[in-house]
């Protein structure tokens, strides 16, 4: 529910805290953590840090928001649980009809 709160950021950021506690005590898994602190970042205009968070600019790209240190972020990602980005973003542009991405998208 929270990581769907869109118009209620302070709820999903009070969330937030409580599902990091809940994660430190064993008690929920890293990887909804590392979503809903993707989507109250992408809220609050920041970038996001496990790249989860993705958009279609209905200008021809669709993709992740900006994501931090790109370079470590796989890295990031196994730590909550999550595959390798690739893998995720080519899930997703599947998922949501999108074609694979460019070399020029992802930087190989």
């Amino acid at each position: 529910m929270a990581q769907h709160a869109d118009q209620d950021l302070p709820f999903q950021l009070h969330a937030l805290q409580l599902l990091t506690a809940a994660v430190e005590a064993g008690e929920a898994l890293p990887r909804h953590f590392a979503y809903l602190t993707d989507r109250c970042q992408v809220a609050q205009q920041q970038e996001q840090t496990y790249g989860t968070q993705y958009f279609d600019n209905n200008k021809g790209y669709y993709g992740p928001r900006p994501i931090a240190d790109p370079d470590r972020l796989d890295e990031r990602r196994a730590t909550v649980g999550l595959g390798p980005h690739a893998e995720y973003d080519a899930e997703i542009r599947a998922r949501y009809g999108y074609p694979p991405a460019t070399s020029e998208e992802t930087g190989r």
